[in-house]
């Protein structure tokens, strides 16, 4: 088991479009639309990242609580792993 969360970059197409993120599911073959923080998270995720990465960037870029934080990206990591779009871990 490892701490480092990754896009399945082979199941998922993306594009930066202005203010955010548009992502076409492979498997499901359904679009995805990233806006807010999201936009913010993506790039971490496709590099692969940490969960504390994911809050420290959350915290810094809104100026929000660590705990406000951590809780927001873990919300979006279990949306995208619900959806089969993490590597597994």
């Amino acid at each position: 088991m490892t701490d480092t969360i990754r896009l399945r970059e082979e199941s998922i197409e993306w594009r930066a479009v202005e203010d955010e993120i548009v992502a076409l599911d492979r498997a499901a073959g359904e679009y995805i639309a990233v806006t807010g923080s999201g936009v913010v998270l993506w790039p971490l995720l496709v590099a692969g990242t940490s969960r504390g990465a994911l809050a420290e960037a959350l915290a810094v870029r809104y100026d929000v609580e660590p705990a406000t934080a951590a809780r927001d990206a873990e919300r979006f990591v279990d949306t995208l792993a619900a959806r089969g779009l993490l590597e597994p871990q």
